[in-house]
């Protein structure tokens, strides 16, 4: 299923596009990976890395070419590595419940309110 979001795309196909869901088990894979002693700075560096790497692997390879759906598939990243607690939680700066809040309103949100036109 091609990336880029069309105006004729329904709600569950849009929201499917805007998780960045290869780069997500990326992170997770790579999570698990990192031994224990190095985890705080492990998981900035894949977290950060990741976070550059997800504009170039739509582009590159889901062909995605609108920037507002890059930007928020970007975005979405950074919500979801929050919500899984990551870099975020062994820098002190984690509060569950906002993760929880954040995910929920934004996976519902924004395919509502995107209308993307390729």
């Amino acid at each position: 299923m091609p990336r880029a979001i069309k105006q004729i795309n329904m709600y569950k196909e849009r929201l499917l596009k805007l998780i960045p869901s290869e780069i997500v088990a990326a992170y997770l894979a790579l999570q698990g990976m990192i031994p224990q002693e190095h985890s705080k700075w492990g998981l900035l560096f894949i977290s950060i890395f990741l976070l550059i790497l997800t504009p170039f692997y739509l582009k590159k390879f889901q062909n995605v070419t609108n920037w507002v759906q890059v930007s928020i598939t970007t975005l979405s990243f950074v919500i979801w590595v929050y919500t899984l607690g990551g870099p975020f939680e062994l820098w002190g700066i984690h509060e569950p419940w906002i993760g929880s809040i954040a995910i929920v309103l934004w996976t519902m949100i924004v395919p509502l309110v995107i209308e993307i036109e390729t």
